[in-house]
């Protein structure tokens, strides 16, 4: 038997540009208010019969960077920009974000793609170690409206 469950988080304002996109008007700032799905599973149960616990978020145990799962959520994409790590025009932003124009964080590469990528690659070992390999994070969606959604998946 297999369980799996799902963590639906909203309500993240984020600004971003892809901007190797020449073809597209995505090369240029724009937002959205993004979401996450985070999906679970586990061939066994934990002693209150869940997959994982979702209180994990605004566990003190859980820490990223000093901070809850839930506050890194916040500090990530809400009311941010998101660039890539290449994105030629980074140390512009970095002035705008020394000035105290802009919150700026940055990804490995930009793409909802590579946003889902890095939350997963960020929470999975700490959810598999938490469990004992007993739970897996094992996808995470990004949705950045109700028309468009990425992934990034482990593989079996």
């Amino acid at each position: 038997m297999i369980y799996r469950v799902e963590k639906y988080l909203d309500g993240f304002s984020t600004c971003f540009r892809q901007w190797n996109a020449t073809d597209s008007h995505c090369r240029f700032l724009h937002g959205y208010a993004i979401a996450f799905k985070l999906h679970f599973k586990s061939t066994t149960l934990d002693v209150h019969n869940w997959v994982w616990d979702f209180g994990w978020l605004k566990d003190q145990s859980f820490q990223i960077d000093g901070m809850t799962t839930k506050q890194w959520f916040s500090y990530m994409f809400d009311h941010t920009v998101v660039l890539a790590e290449n994105d030629p025009a980074l140390e512009r932003f970095k002035q705008l974000a020394q000035d105290g124009i802009i919150q700026l964080r940055t990804v490995p590469f930009f793409s909802c793609e590579g946003i889902a990528e890095f939350v997963l690659k960020t929470l999975s070992p700490m959810i598999s170690k938490a469990s004992n390999q007993r739970a897996q994070l094992y996808r995470v969606d990004v949705l950045e409206n109700n028309k468009n959604m990425a992934c990034a998946e482990q593989e079996e």
